[in-house]
């Protein structure tokens, strides 16, 4: 049997290790050459992580997720989500199969017919040097085709993923705009 003291000592040390990244959204202005600068910030613990999203996008929020409304694109949506493992055991070329065979996985909207991946990227950007894992997928909701971007990002063991859900039409246009401004996290 553990003794008490060294089952909280160990537990401590878990929760002191895992990250509390908090995605309730706040606006940070800063004076640059007299000029106000605004981006939204994000918390991990009393870490600061900067996140600029796309001109004229909205983001709300709450503790595991942070969402994002488009203006004039009622059907479109992007996510930002926490969760404190991966979804799969690692973002690596494996981790496809794992996709095809558990469409699940990919957290389209019940109902999702049609899902076809379109694009597997390892990678495609790193982030404050998490690594990241790309799907893209088309699919029909509702005899709508849409398209989705899934980006994972290993946090240390942690999941950070973005996603960009829209339709079809719109994705050529929106994503671009989501990609960049994904390059803007900083701190995470």
């Amino acid at each position: 049997m553990v003794p008490k003291l060294t089952l909280l000592v160990l537990l401590s040390a878990a929760c002191a290790a895992r990250a509390d990244l908090d995605l309730t959204p706040s606006v940070v202005t800063q004076v640059l050459d007299k000029t106000p600068v605004s981006h939204v910030a994000f918390h991990d613990g009393s870490t600061e992580i900067d996140y600029d999203p796309p001109r004229g996008w909205i983001c709300e929020g709450s503790h595991d997720s942070a969402a994002l409304s488009i203006p004039g694109y009622s059907e479109a949506r992007a996510f930002i989500f926490s969760a404190s493992k991966l979804r799969v055991p690692a973002l690596d070329d494996k981790a496809e199969a794992l996709f095809i065979e558990k469409p699940a996985l990919l957290g389209l909207p019940k109902g999702a017919k049609d899902i076809v991946l379109t694009a597997f990227t390892l990678n495609p950007l790193v982030i404050d040097s998490h690594s990241t894992l790309e799907i893209q997928m088309t699919y029909s909701f509702f005899g709508q085709k849409c398209e989705r971007s899934l980006m994972l990002c290993d946090r240390k063991g942690a999941e950070v993923s973005f996603v960009l859900d829209c339709l079809a039409p719109d994705f050529a246009r929106l994503a671009p705009a989501f990609r960049r401004s994904l390059y803007t996290i900083g701190n995470l």
